[in-house]
C-alpha cells in the first residue's frame, strides 16, 4: 500500500520592517531612498515606478476613493509599490509624512528626486497637454487651512466604527492634498510625486493605530474578500500589517513567513 503523506512548509521567522518619519530619517537613509526612487524612475517596464505611478491615475485608474476600499486599496497599493523599490534596494521603507505635527513638507521631500520628478505614463497612448513634471504650491487654500493637522488627526483616531474612521481620514487625506497643490492635488497625476507616497504612508499608519485601538473593527464583511485590482490580494489579506511583513513602529521584532 502506497501512502503520501502531506508535508506542511516550515514555518520562517522573517524580520519584520519598519517605515520610518520621513523627517527622522538619517542622511544615510535620505540617500539611499533618493538614489532607489531614482533608479526606479528609470526603469521602463512594469517593475519601474512610473508604472506603478500609473495604477492610481493615468493610465489605468484603478484606486478608490471615498468608498470602503480606499483605505485597503491604498494599503495595497503601497506594499506592492515599496516590494518593487526593495527589488532595487532591500533594505529602503517608505517613510511617512507626519502632517499631524509638521507644519510644512518633510524636509528630504523639497529637492532633488524627492522633490520635483519626471511623468512618463506607462502606455503608448499621449495625449495633449499631459504634464511631463510634477511640481508643488503648498500652502492653505480656500477652506484649507495650514498644518500641522493634529486636532484633525485626533478627530479621525476618535471614530468609533471603521466606516467613520474611513470617511473621517478621507476628508484629512483630501485636505493635505489639496494643501500640497500642484501634481499632487490630481488624482490622475498625484502618485508621479514622490510625496504622495509619504503622505499615503501617514494615513495607513492612521489606519494601523486605528486598527490597534479598535480590534477588529473591520470593513464591512461584503468586502473582505474582494480582490483589491490589479492584484488578487484581497481586503482580508491587507488588515494586518505585519502579516504583509512590515509596521510603524520602531522595535524590532519578527513574523512568520517569507516577506
Amino acid at each position: 500500500m502506497t501512502v503520501v503523506a502531506r508535508v506542511q512548509p516550515r514555518a520562517v521567522r522573517a524580520t519584520l520592517k519598519h517605515r520610518k518619519s520621513a523627517d527622522k530619517l538619517s542622511a544615510g537613509e535620505v540617500k539611499r531612498l533618493r538614489e532607489t526612487i531614482k533608479a526606479a524612475q528609470k526603469i521602463s517596464d512594469n517593475r519601474g515606478y512610473h508604472f506603478y505611478a500609473g495604477w492610481h491615475g493615468v493610465p489605468f485608474d484603478y484606486c478608490w476613493h471615498h468608498h470602503p476600499l480606499f483605505l485597503p486599496w491604498h494599503r495595497a497599493y503601497l506594499y506592492f509599490f515599496e516590494l518593487s523599490l526593495q527589488q532595487i534596494d532591500s533594505e529602503v521603507t517608505l517613510p511617512w509624512w507626519d502632517w499631524s505635527a509638521l507644519a510644512d513638507i518633510p524636509k528630504p521631500f523639497r529637492s532633488g528626486a524627492l522633490g520635483s520628478a519626471p511623468i512618463k505614463p506607462f502606455t503608448n497612448v499621449k495625449r495633449a497637454g499631459w504634464p511631463s513634471t510634477t511640481f508643488r504650491e503648498p500652502g492653505p487654500k480656500p477652506g484649507i487651512p495650514p498644518l500641522p493637522y493634529k486636532s484633525f488627526y485626533g478627530w479621525a483616531q476618535e471614530a468609533p466604527s471603521f466606516t467613520t474612521f474611513n470617511e473621517r481620514i478621507t476628508q484629512v487625506h483630501d485636505a493635505i492634498h489639496v494643501w500640497t497643490g500642484g501634481t499632487m492635488s490630481d488624482p490622475a497625476w498625484a502618485a508621479y510625486d514622490p510625496l504622495f507616497w509619504a503622505h499615503h504612508c501617514m494615513v495607513d499608519r492612521a489606519w494601523r493605530i486605528w486598527q490597534h485601538n479598535h480590534p477588529n473593527a473591520n470593513p464591512p464583511a461584503s468586502y473582505l474578500d474582494q480582490p483589491l485590482r490589479p492584484r488578487a490580494i484581497t481586503v482580508r489579506e491587507v488588515l494586518d500589517v505585519k502579516q504583509l511583513g512590515y509596521d510603524y513602529s520602531q522595535s524590532s521584532a519578527s513574523v512568520s513567513g517569507n516577506r
